[in-house]
This record gives structure tokens, sequence and C-alpha cells, in this order.
């Protein structure tokens, strides 16, 4: 297996070694997230994928470094590095931001050529098809530390504990407020459909993105698709059940890119 150049490896970090797998997986977090939120999927993913997620500036490993605010400062470098994995099938996951995000990198690596649509399946999460605007209220415009409190409110995502300490608030709060404006100011370009599977998932009470807007995901899926809803709201998979219904879900992604490259 490839593994990604010296330069590739500020943006992906591998999560797990599990060298009988055949698939790669590469996830992508949600707005102000990072790799860590990805670690209880390790022990379930064993034997079907490798784990990698990506690593954003602003956050976690890279926290002294200013996050992105454009969608090709974080999508260009992140192309270059899935690319230096695709050698094995592609699991391309992302959730809400990490949707739009992953949809502009599969893009990129399709339509140049560098990843072959039957050995790349593409899970979307949690977020509207990308022509679409969301109906999530607009809250980038905020200072950081509001920010984290108007998403805190909305999703109830972050302890209340955590909300207390002031040092936390402000770490999250640049990349926060620096990834939901690239997802607020996102626009669609007219282009054909990802050739690839594309399979649309999200909570069945997600209050921002309903089953229609995770239906419209289909405008973009040239090689099949798929819509699941699991039981939740928008980040239907931190509880246990939740993570077991999503987890279902990618080893059967896994088990169909397999079946289809050997």
């Amino acid at each position: 297996m490839n593994e990604p150049n010296p330069a590739s490896l500020d943006w992906l970090k591998r999560m797990s070694a599990d060298d009988h797998s055949l698939v790669t997986m590469i996830c992508f977090p949600p707005a102000g997230g990072g790799m860590t939120g990805f670690w209880p999927w390790i022990a379930p993913l064993r034997g079907r994928a490798n784990l990698y997620a990506a690593s954003l500036p602003g956050r976690e490993q890279r926290l002294r470094e200013e996050p992105a605010r454009r969608l090709d400062a974080l999508a260009t470098p992140l192309a270059e590095a899935v690319a230096a994995l695709a050698d094995r099938p592609l699991l391309i996951f992302g959730h809400s931001f990490g949707a739009l995000l992953a949809y502009e990198i599969v893009h990129r690596l399709l339509a140049e050529g560098r990843a072959a649509p039957e050995r790349l399946h593409f899970l979307a999460s949690g977020r509207v098809a990308p022509h679409l605007l969301s109906r999530a209220e607009r809250v980038s415009h905020l200072p950081p530390r509001d920010v984290v409190f108007r998403v805190a409110k909305l999703h109830g995502n972050i302890p209340v504990a955590l909300l207390e300490q002031s040092d936390y608030v402000e770490m999250i709060g640049r990349a926060l407020q620096a990834d939901l404006s690239i997802n607020e100011t996102y626009g669609w370009t007219e282009r054909p459909p990802l050739p690839c599977p594309l399979t649309a998932v999200g909570g069945d009470g997600d209050p921002v993105v309903s089953a229609a807007e995770l239906d419209a995901w289909e405008k973009h899926a040239g090689g099949g698709f798929e819509r699941r809803l699991v039981a939740g709201d928008h980040f239907y998979f931190r509880p246990a059940t939740g993570q077991r219904a999503l987890m279902e879900i990618v080893a059967r992604c896994c088990e169909t890119l397999t079946a289809t490259t050997q």
C-alpha cells in the first residue's frame, strides 16, 4: 500500500493499521471538528477498512495554524493527499461541512483521473445536496465565542462543562467559525454528476437536513444512489445505536467496493 508523501502527512492521519483490509476509508469532520471524533470507529472497522481522517489547520495537532477560510485552501492539498492512497478502493465519508468538502475532493479526483470511479464510493452524511441552500441559521459573521454557543444550542453537541471553559470555547471557536464561513458562502457550479456510487445518510430527526434534502444528492450520483435514514438528530452517529447503524452502512459499502474491484 502506498503511503502519503511527507507533504500529505499534514493533511491525512492514519488512525488504524489494518493491512488485511482492502478498502481505505477517509473521513472528513463536521465544522470545527477533527480526527478525534473518529476514534470510536477504529474497532468496528477492523478487518473492513484502513481508517484515515483529515487533519485540518486550526485544531488538534495543527492548532497553532490559522484555519482556512477558502474552500480551495482545503480541497487542493486534501485531494493530493487522497490521490496518494488511491491504489486501494476508497470509501470517502464526510459529515455536514465535511460532506461538502468531501464532495469537492471527490469531484476533483474523478474529473482529473486521479481515482477510478468503480474503486470509489462517496458517503455523504448530514448535509443538504450541494446545489441546495441550507436552512441552517447563518452564524459565521458572529464572533467565534458566539458561534460556539449558537451551534451548541442548536445541536446540543457540546457538553455544558466544556462550554464553561473559556479556553476551550476560544480554541474551537476559530475553526468552527472558519468552517461555517466556507459552508455558508459556498456556491455550487453546474457540473456533471459524480461517476461513482453515492450514499446519502442522515438522522430522521435532523432539524437542518430533511429526507428530501438528502434525496437531492441523487442529482450528483452518476454511478448509483441510495438514501439511508438513521434514528437520531444531526449527530445521529454519536449514540451507540446510531454508531452501530452507520457502521452497518459503512460495512455494506466496503463489501460492495471489495466485490467490484476483485
